[in-house]
């Protein structure tokens, strides 16, 4: 029996009971058992055209045949091997992305998920701060679950303040969301204070600071792009400081943006680089990179059972390939403008739609109930999210576990004309129905 044509729905249900609740992220009511393209289909056999990559993951596309044939010719070879041993796939990425890397970000490590990449960010950083144990972040930042990466993230959130005594070496300051401007400013006449409140922040702390960690661009905190200007006054004010500063990239890079990396777009480059998600095709991988004038890991610091996996690697390796082969960056940018441009044109028609913003395919629609008062429409976004699925699109919501009011559009890289019509129409249908009358 194949449990993908013809599922015994009994054992799925017996299965299910088994779950651990908390294991999964904002649940939603579909059983998927195959994808294509920018399309998914569940176990009814409906299509879905997915704006949300399977967090992130699909950039060229759900099974992409030269990525799958990759996997399968490397797993008829060698499935697993120990970090202590080289593999083909494990030169041939480390050639590949070094040749890719912005700046001096020469060293590269390998794991197999974006939180424990973002854990190895903070030891390279403590390893090169040797006398620092304290840490800088912005508001809504994310950089994982695991206990560490979750004090690099919001703290808003229940799930956080659970955690709480190992949030305590990260200090907080206020990140330049301009629709929601912490400081009640308008760019650029702010002159950039929140990049300034940087400064306060470590010459008025009483610890040494390491290094501040960020995304380059908000993603699952609400798809904040900065405002021209900031990310190279942070990296000035961190040369000014004497600290590292990490960009954690596990959403944008490969191509997400426009550019294979965000560190390319801004004029700012970082010390440490966080990257997962997107680069191996839908295959679990993730690394960090570093400058090569700083220390690395000391052996065994940070080597893990699989951090090595040669499937994900030969993946990575064909995932690449199809980026560059397709031309899938300029056709993100291509794709992206043209997205926005039709959203700025209902952003002007529609009440529900306060805010627009994004680069690429990494778009944001902010939901509110009062264009004026700016009062977030949760309830509405989580509506539009389920009702979307009735009509055949997958949409993302931020924040935290979907509870926000902020739509995300990240469909693969790959998708087509055809679809990016019916997904604009869905939106705007659904818009049309939820804005007050």
């Amino acid at each position: 029996m194949s449990v993908v044509t013809k599922p015994d729905f009994k054992e799925l249900e017996e299965g299910r009971k088994y779950l651990m609740s908390g294991s999964v992220g904002h649940a939603l009511p579909l059983l998927l058992v195959s994808g294509k393209g920018a399309v998914v289909k569940d176990v009814n056999g409906k299509e879905y055209i997915d704006c949300t990559s399977q967090a992130w993951t699909y950039n060229v596309g759900f099974s992409h045949p030269k990525v799958i044939e990759a996997a399968i010719e490397q797993i008829k070879q060698l499935s697993h091997c120990r970090t202590s041993f080289e593999t083909i796939p494990k030169l041939r990425l480390l050639k590949k992305l070094g040749e890719l890397a912005p700046g001096r970000l020469k060293k590269i490590s390998f794991c197999l998920h974006g939180s424990v990449a973002s854990e190895g960010a903070l030891k390279l950083a403590m390893i090169n701060k040797p006398d620092a144990q304290k840490f800088l972040t912005v508001y809504d930042n994310y950089s994982g679950r695991t206990l560490a990466t979750i004090a690099a993230s919001w703290p808003y959130h229940p799930i956080s303040r659970r955690f709480s005594p190992f949030m305590q070496n990260f200090i907080r300051v206020p990140n330049a969301y301009c629709y929601r401007c912490p400081f009640k400013l308008e760019y650029p006449e702010c002159d950039l204070l929140c990049a300034e409140f940087i400064k306060t922040a470590l010459e008025k702390g009483a610890e040494p600071v390491a290094a501040l960690i960020m995304e380059p661009f908000q993603a699952s905190g609400g798809m904040i792009e900065f405002p021209e200007g900031y990310l190279k006054r942070v990296r000035e004010i961190c040369d000014e400081c004497g600290i590292l500063l990490i960009y954690d990239e596990i959403q944008t890079a490969f191509g997400r943006l426009g550019e294979m990396f965000a560190a390319e777009l801004y004029g700012a480059l970082p010390d440490i680089l966080v990257f997962g998600k997107a680069i191996a095709g839908g295959f679990p991988l993730a690394g960090v990179m570093l400058r090569e004038d700083l220390k690395p890991y000391d052996p065994a610091v940070h080597s893990f059972t699989f951090s090595h996996f040669p499937v994900s690697l030969a993946a990575a390796c064909a995932t690449l390939d199809v980026l560059k082969e397709e031309n899938l960056l300029e056709r993100a940018r291509k794709t992206g403008d043209y997205i926005i441009k039709r959203l700025l044109e209902m952003k002007e028609k529609y009440e529900l739609i306060g805010d627009v913003r994004g680069r690429g395919l990494m778009i944001g629609i902010e939901l509110v109930r009062n264009k004026k008062t700016k009062e977030p429409a949760c309830e509405e976004t989580l509506r539009f999210e389920k009702a979307a699925l009735k009509r055949g699109v997958i949409f993302g919501v931020s924040k935290f576990l979907g509870m926000g009011n902020v739509v995300k559009i990240k469909p693969p890289l790959v998708i087509n004309e055809e679809e990016v019509e019916k997904v604009l129409q869905v939106f705007e249908d659904l818009t049309k129905s939820l804005t007050p009358r």
